[in-house]
C-alpha cells in the first residue's frame, strides 16, 4: 500500500492552485465521488472531476482530499512538520488550531505559485478507520482582495468528518484492455491502480512486482506541445533516481495527442534497476491524463509491449 501511495501522489503533479470563500449560512454538507469524507461545503463549490474534492472555478478555488487507511496517521504526521513541507516548498509552516475534536493535525503555510503567492492549510484527522488529509490552497490575492477568508476557510476544515460510506464514484477514463493486469484499487477517487495479482500489498515483503498507474491532472490547464512537461513529470517520480529516458515517441490514443517516454532508472531503496513507460494523454480541453507503468527491469521485455496496449485502449469519459 505504501509503494502505491508514493507512486500514485507522485503521479498527482499537484500543480493546482486553490481557494474557498467566506462561509457562508447556505454551506451544505456534501461528499466527493468514492470519499467517504463529508464538508460543509459553501455555494458556489462544485465537485471536481479531476481529483477527489471540491472547486469553485470563478476563483480558482479548490479542497482536495486524499484517504488513507486509519494506521497511517502516524507515517502522514512525519511530512506534516515545518521541515518536511519547507522540503517541499511550503514555506513558514505553522501548526494551528482549529474548532475540532478526536486526533488531527493543522498546519498553514505558503507557497509560490504561477499565480502568485498561494496561503496553504493543511488537515490531517482519524476518525471511523480512516486517515484523511484535506489541503486548501488560497491565493493571497484572493484574501487581500475580500474574495475569500482564513477563518472562512478554518470553518470548512473544521467541519470535515467521516461518513458511514463512500459516495459514488463517477468514472473518468475507461480501459478496453488489460492483458495481464487486474484493478487492485484508487486514491483520491480518480486515481486507479494495476497489478498482476490485483493486490495493493506484495504477498512477501519487498517484494519486487509491476505496477500500472492512471491518474488525471489536477486542473484543465494548457499542456506544453513538447516534451519538456512530460521529462519534468517523470522526473518527479518518488523512490526513484538516475531517470534516463531510453526511448520517446508522439501518438495518438482516443483521438488525442500522446507523449510516451520510457527511462531507466534506480530504486533508492535498494539499488534494484527499474524500467519506467510514461504516456502522456493531452485532454481535448486542457489537462491530461497520465499512464505510468513501473516494474524490475528484467521483466520489461514482456511487460512493456502490454503497458502499451492497455494505453491504446484509454478513452476518456466525458
Amino acid at each position: 500500500m505504501r509503494r502505491f501511495r508514493t507512486l500514485a501522489l507522485a503521479v498527482l503533479f499537484a500543480s493546482l492552485a486553490l481557494a474557498a470563500p467566506v462561509l457562508p449560512a447556505a454551506a451544505r454538507v456534501q461528499q466527493a465521488p468514492a470519499s467517504r469524507v463529508a464538508l460543509d461545503v459553501p455555494d458556489g463549490f462544485e465537485v471536481a472531476r479531476q481529483f477527489s474534492g471540491f472547486i469553485r472555478p470563478d476563483i480558482g478555488a479548490s479542497l482536495v482530499i486524499v484517504e488513507m487507511p486509519a494506521v497511517a496517521y502516524e507515517q502522514l504526521a512525519t511530512g506534516l512538520t515545518p521541515e518536511a513541507l519547507q522540503a517541499k516548498g511550503i514555506e513558514k509552516a505553522a501548526p494551528a488550531k482549529l474548532a475540532r475534536e478526536g486526533s488531527y493535525l493543522f498546519l498553514k503555510g505558503e507557497q509560490k505559485s504561477a499565480m502568485g503567492l498561494v496561503d496553504k492549510f493543511l488537515l490531517a484527522f482519524r476518525e471511523d478507520g480512516v486517515t484523511a488529509l484535506i489541503t486548501a490552497n488560497v491565493p493571497r490575492q484572493a484574501i487581500q482582495d475580500g474574495a475569500v477568508s482564513a477563518v472562512g476557510i478554518e470553518t470548512i476544515l473544521a467541519s470535515a468528518r467521516i461518513a458511514e460510506r463512500a459516495a459514488a464514484a463517477k468514472a473518468l477514463f475507461q480501459l478496453g484492455y488489460l492483458g495481464p493486469f487486474k484493478a487492485a484499487g484508487t486514491i483520491l477517487g480518480t486515481t486507479h491502480a494495476y497489478t498482476l495479482d490485483g493486490r495493493l500489498e506484495p504477498q512477501k515483503p519487498r517484494e519486487k512486482r509491476a505496477l500500472l498507474i492512471v491518474a488525471p491532472s489536477l486542473d484543465k490547464r494548457a499542456v506544453p506541445g513538447d516534451d519538456t512537461f512530460a521529462e519534468t513529470l517523470l522526473a518527479g517520480l518518488s523512490g526513484l533516481k538516475e531517470i534516463k529516458v531510453v526511448d520517446r515517441s508522439r501518438g495518438v490514443i482516443a483521438g488525442l495527442e500522446t507523449i510516451e517516454l520510457v527511462a531507466d532508472a534506480v530504486d533508492k531503496a535498494d539499488g534494484s534497476p527499474v524500467t519506467v513507460m510514461q504516456t502522456l494523454i493531452r485532454g481535448k480541453d486542457g489537462g491530461y491524463f497520465r499512464i505510468v507503468g513501473q516494474m524490475p527491469s528484467q521483466d520489461a521485455d514482456v511487460l512493456i509491449p502490454e503497458m502499451r496496449k492497455i494505453a491504446a485502449s484509454f478513452a476518456p469519459v466525458e
